[in-house]
Parts: C-alpha cells; structure tokens; sequence
C-alpha cells in the first residue's frame, strides 16, 4: 500500500490561486558575421587590441593563434555567404 505524508498543508479549496503571468518568447534572428586575421602574430594581436579599445569585440572572442600550413586555408562559407577582404599595408619598424 501507498501512502502520502503532507509537510505542508495543500491549498485550502475554493481559495484563488493567481496564475503565472505568461511572458511571450521571440527568437531574434542574426545572422553570422566571421572575422579572419590573416598577418604576422604581432600585427594581428594589435588588431585585435584595437578592435577591444573600440569596443566592437572583446579580446576573449577571438581564439589563439594558428599556424597556417603552406598550402593554405579552406574557409567553408554558410549557404550565401560573400567573403569580403581588407588589406591595410603597415609599414616596417
């Protein structure tokens, strides 16, 4: 046999209960905008340092450092992805 034991009373009947407020969900839409730094580790660590001081991206965002093989990189674009490149030439100190 199963029984019960109620630590607390249960509500009384008849008593109101006030119902939960529904609190609507909308799901925002984005759309993925990838940042690639492609230069030496000192040129693109001061990118990155600019970028934080600018406030558009945090310096943890971006990952470590990659070595970059000698025949290259693939980038695999979502479906209707456009690559835009800027190049800024730095002079050499």
């Amino acid at each position: 046999m199963l029984q019960t034991q109620f630590f607390l009373p249960p509500y009384p009947q008849g008593a109101a209960q006030t119902p939960l407020p529904t609190i609507p969900i909308t799901v925002v839409p984005y759309r993925r905008l990838r940042h690639y730094l492609v230069g030496a580790p000192e040129d693109a660590q001061q990118a990155i340092d600019r970028l934080h001081l600018l406030g558009y991206l945090d310096r943890i965002s971006w990952s470590h450092a990659i070595a970059i093989p000698t025949n290259g990189l693939i980038i695999r674009p979502d479906v209707g992805d456009v690559l835009r490149y800027s190049q800024r030439d730095r002079p050499v100190t």
